[in-house]
């Protein structure tokens, strides 16, 4: 029933005009689900914000979870909250409004296989190792993006880029 209603209000939400380009549909999730639960009070627009975060971080507290503000994989799952992951069709989509978008294919595969090789060493990526895009990795920059304070893409824009140290490749289009 909980799911239900959180999926209701992600719905009306959407069709009320704050579902917008650039929302994060998690974090529309989550600000539903916390407004709900009283721990929100802010604008549900899918954008993480300081009040967001805020309003985790009180959900934590209250829920004896670790209180990181950030939304983890504990938390998403104590909200009953399965991350909206984007499926990619292709290798440039992950790198659609940043650098890399025009760079040649195999600078892009490297570079894909050395953000798996950070996020892996940071502790947000599980999956294996190569240079194909895939939800998981997707997730993962996601997660790596919102644990920064980024705008949380689930792609490898300049920002994420810059963070995860991977604007020094071989061949990098500056």
């Amino acid at each position: 029933m909980k799911t239900v209603l959180l999926a209701l209000c992600v719905v009306f939400a959407f069709f009320a005009g704050v579902g917008r380009a650039g929302a994060d549909d998690t974090v529309l999730a989550v600000q539903a689900q916390l407004k709900k639960s009283g721990f929100y009070a802010g604008s549900v627009d899918g954008v993480w914000g300081s009040q967001t975060a805020a309003a985790v971080r009180r959900y934590q507290l209250a829920n004896d979870l670790r209180a990181t503000g950030e939304l983890n994989k504990a938390t998403l799952q104590s909200l009953s909250i399965t991350p909206v992951v984007p499926e990619y069709k292709a290798l440039a989509d992950l790198f659609k409004g940043g650098p890399y978008l025009n760079a040649p294919p195999e600078l892009q595969v490297a570079t894909v296989l050395k953000a798996k090789e950070n996020l892996k060493l940071l502790g947000y990526f599980n999956g294996p190792l190569n240079g194909d895009p895939s939800p998981e990795l997707t997730s993962a920059i996601q997660e790596y993006q919102r644990s920064a304070r980024f705008k949380a893409t689930g792609r490898l824009d300049k920002t994420t880029l810059q963070a995860l140290n991977l604007m020094n490749l071989p061949n990098a289009p500056y």
